[in-house]
């Protein structure tokens, strides 16, 4: 493995990056700070949009880890569920753990549980990863079953989260009344350039070390090339240019090295990203006779 060639104590690019792990630069903190107002309200609904790769499913997570202890969070993942599934799972989530049958008594046990925990003080989020994947008609039942004029609680906020088509999917008219509670629209863009380099810093002085010591100069703006500054791409590359490198004995990766494994392994043709390396100043040494004085 390429940690131990280059002196790494882990993996710089971690698949679930939690809490200081988390970076944080100026587009993250934003989008953290949206996130907690939009959540002040207790049935309010946020979406959070942007390309795949860029981070939302870690930036909210690290946002909800700043929430008080008074939220509970409900995260439905990348799956497919049917309207019912959707109440049978936020009742196992909430903690009912024999659920009564048939759907009308469902719904009341629901009601029931939200309004117990809110007379203790603790307020549910229902994180939904994929809305796009879950569908319409399913994202509408959920709304339903948190809404807080629906019964004696206050209802449980949603956090949407999807790719930039979220926005259009919000306004299908089975979403109407969703569409009334959305109290923050965030999007989450890939990162620029000087984001992306603190980013790439971030990872290795996390895992030790120093990502201009194991890269040149250039490597980092290459990768922002070549990536988008979509960073799950970024981290692609970078790991695929370490383990290349480890391989070889090589001790210090070269901008051209990324860029060849770029087109070797992604198939991305690199010429207009790679600058030529800044040329070394020319010394002139040539010996010049004195001027004749006559």
């Amino acid at each position: 493995m390429y940690e131990q060639h280059f002196g790494l104590k882990k993996r710089p690019f971690q698949a679930k990056a939690t809490g200081s792990a988390v970076f944080v630069g100026p587009q993250t903190a934003s989008i953290m700070a949206g996130l907690k107002k939009g959540l002040v309200s207790q049935d309010s609904v946020v979406t959070v949009s942007g390309p795949a790769g860029s981070g939302k499913t870690t930036l909210v997570a690290r946002a909800m880890a700043t929430l008080s202890d008074s939220h509970k969070t409900v995260r439905i993942g990348r799956m497919n569920l049917e309207g019912t599934d959707a109440l049978e799972y936020l009742l196992d989530e909430l903690g009912v753990a024999e659920p009564p049958r048939g759907t009308i008594r469902q719904c009341q046990a629901l009601r029931a549980r939200l309004s117990q925990l809110e007379s203790e003080g603790t307020r549910v989020v229902v994180l939904i990863e994929d809305a796009m994947r879950m569908g319409a008609e399913t994202v509408s039942e959920i709304e339903a079953l948190t809404a807080g004029d629906a019964g004696d609680s206050g209802g449980a906020a949603l956090v949407l989260m999807g790719d930039d088509g979220l926005a259009a999917f919000c306004k299908d008219p089975q979403l109407a009344r969703l569409e009334q509670r959305i109290r923050q629209r965030l999007r989450v863009s890939a990162l620029s350039a000087p984001e992306l380099r603190g980013y790439l810093m971030h990872c290795f002085r996390l895992a030790g070390s120093d990502f201009e010591f194991v890269f040149d100069d250039r490597s980092a703006k290459l990768i922002h090339g070549l990536s988008g500054g979509i960073p799950r791409i970024a981290n692609n590359i970078a790991e695929a240019a370490l383990s290349s490198a480890a391989a070889a004995g090589t001790q210090k990766i070269s901008a051209a090295q990324v860029a060849d494994i770029a087109k070797q392994e992604f198939g991305l043709d690199v010429p207009d990203l790679l600058d030529p390396p800044e040329p070394e100043p020319v010394t002139d040494t040539e010996t010049r006779p004195e001027p004749v004085v006559e």
